[in-house]
C-alpha cells in the first residue's frame, strides 16, 4: 500500500490529515477536520464509497485523544473535543440538541497532505482514495459540556460492555410489544416496536392465501381482547335458536342465539335482559349434528357485533359481563376507531374517557397476531367481506414473544 510505504520513509515527506464524519440526527454527515497546524482553511478528499464524490471537511477546533488499538485488555475508548460549539459546530451539525448525538456514528479517516484533493499526489475522480484503514466509531456518551465545549466517548461498534444480551427479555407466550407501535399511517420517527397492525385496523392480504391470489383490496379486521371478530350488526344471521334440527348450515355461515343477561342500568340498578348472542359456523352440518353453540364446542366461533355508527341519541348498554357491552365505531380528526361502553349511558362521546374504552384491544398471544395478520376473507373482491374461521398459518407474524423458549426452562 503507497501510504504505508511512505510511512517508512524517514521523511514521509507530507503531514498526517485526520478527517471527521459524524452522523447528523437527520442520518447525513457533516465532514469536519481539525486543520492543518494554525491553518484553519477547509480541505477536500474523495469518499471512499463514492471515489467520484467529492467531500469538503470544515475546519473546526477539534482535539481528540485514545485512537491507539489494542490487542490486549479493555478496548479503546476515545474521546472527541469540539469548541465553537454553539455558532460553528452546532451549523454544521444541524441541532444544537447535542444529546440526539449519542449513538450516532464517527467515521475517522487518516491520510497524508499530499493525497488530498488539488495536492502533489491526488488520486483523482474514481480512483481509490488513498488513507489508511478508516475507523468507525460510535458516540457512546457525552462526558464532559459547557457553553462553548463539548467533549464525547466513542465506543467500538463492537464494544459490548455492560450491554445485556439479548438486549430483549426472552417471554414465551406474551407479546411485548407496544399494539399498533409499529402502525403504517405513523410517520417513521413515531413508530415504536414491532406490532404493525394499522391503528384503524386496516389490512390488505398479500400474495396468496391457501393457494388463492389476494387482489390488493383493503379489508377492515376488528379483533377483541379475547380473539373474537367484531363485525357489523347488520350481517345477516341465521337464527339458530327457532332452526328446526334438520336445518343444514354451511362453513363460515353466521347465527344467533337468544339468552338473558344482567344489565347495569344508567342509574346503577340491575335488570334482566334479553339479548342475542352471535356465532359463526367452522363445521358445516345439519344443526342435529353441530350441537348448541358455545365456548366450548369447537364447531363455533363466537364473533361479536358493533352497530356501526356512534349516534348521540342512542342509548348504549353495559352489562355484569363486560364482554356483552353495546360496541360503536366513531370517526375523528379523518381517523375511524371502534369503542366499547363501560356503562350504560346517552350522549357521550367515545374516547378515552370514564364512558368508553377501546374495543380491539390485542391479547397478546399468538392467537391474537394471528387472527389479525392471518385475516382470511370470505369474498377477496370485496373490501366489505368478513373473514373466514381459518386463518391464514403460512403469513409470517409480527410477534414480539418467543414460543420456542417454552422448552427451556
Amino acid at each position: 500500500m503507497t501510504i504505508n510505504s511512505d510511512l517508512q520513509k524517514q521523511q514521509p515527506g507530507s503531514e498526517l490529515v485526520t478527517l471527521f464524519e459524524l452522523e447528523k440526527p437527520n442520518g447525513q454527515f457533516a465532514y469536519l477536520t481539525r486543520g492543518l497546524d494554525d491553518d484553519l482553511s477547509t480541505l477536500q478528499m474523495y469518499d471512499y464509497d463514492s471515489p467520484s464524490t467529492l467531500r469538503t471537511y470544515v475546519a473546526l477546533p477539534i482535539t481528540s485523544d485514545g485512537f491507539d488499538i489494542k490487542v490486549t485488555g479493555a478496548i479503546s475508548r476515545p474521546t472527541l473535543n469540539v469548541t465553537l460549539i454553539s455558532t460553528a459546530f452546532a451549523t454544521q451539525m444541524g441541532t444544537t440538541d447535542f444529546d440526539s448525538l449519542v449513538g450516532k456514528k464517527v467515521i475517522r479517516r487518516l491520510t497524508l497532505k499530499r493525497y488530498l484533493k488539488g495536492e502533489s499526489s491526488d488520486p483523482g475522480s474514481g480512483n481509490t482514495p488513498i488513507e489508511f484503514t478508516r475507523q468507525v466509531w460510535t458516540i457512546s456518551k457525552i462526558t464532559s459540556r459547557d457553553a462553548a465545549f463539548i467533549s464525547f466517548e466513542l465506543v467500538a461498534p463492537y464494544d459490548l460492555q455492560g450491554v445485556k444480551i439479548p438486549a430483549r427479555e426472552i417471554i414465551s407466550n406474551a407479546c411485548p410489544w407496544e399494539y399498533t407501535g409499529a402502525s403504517p399511517d405513523l410517520a417513521e420517527h413515531a413508530k415504536c416496536g414491532g406490532c404493525s397492525w394499522h391503528r384503524e385496523s386496516k389490512f390488505t392480504p398479500h400474495n396468496y392465501i391457501n393457494g388463492q391470489a389476494m387482489t390488493g383490496v383493503e379489508f377492515t379486521v376488528y379483533i377483541n381482547i379475547d380473539n373474537e371478530s367484531i363485525i357489523p350488526a347488520s350481517t345477516s344471521f341465521t337464527n339458530y335458536t327457532t332452526a328446526s334440527s334438520g336445518t343444514n348450515f354451511a362453513v363460515e355461515a353466521f347465527i344467533k342465539t337468544t339468552a338473558t343477561a344482567t344489565k347495569v342500568n344508567s342509574n346503577g340498578t340491575l335488570s334482566s335482559a334479553n339479548i342475542n348472542e352471535y356465532w359463526q359456523v367452522a363445521t358445516a352440518g345439519a344443526k342435529s349434528a353441530l350441537g348448541t353453540p358455545s365456548d366450548s364446542n369447537t364447531k363455533f366461533e363466537r364473533v361479536r357485533v358493533h352497530q356501526g355508527a356512534y349516534s348521540a341519541s342512542t342509548a348504549y348498554s353495559a352489562f355484569t359481563d363486560d364482554r356483552l357491552n353495546d360496541i360503536v365505531t366513531y370517526t375523528s380528526g379523518g381517523k375511524t376507531y371502534i369503542w366499547k361502553t363501560t356503562v350504560s349511558h346517552t350522549g357521550n362521546t367515545p374516547g378515552f374517557n370514564n364512558f368508553w374504552k377501546r374495543a380491539d384491544e390485542c391479547g397478546k398471544t399468538l392467537t391474537s397476531c394471528g387472527k389479525r395478520f392471518g385475516f382470511t376473507p370470505i369474498d377477496i373482491t370485496s373490501a366489505s367481506s368478513l373473514g373466514k374461521t381459518e386463518i391464514n398459518s403460512t403469513v409470517t407474524l409480527p410477534f414480539g414473544a418467543f414460543p420456542g423458549s417454552k422448552s427451556f426452562k
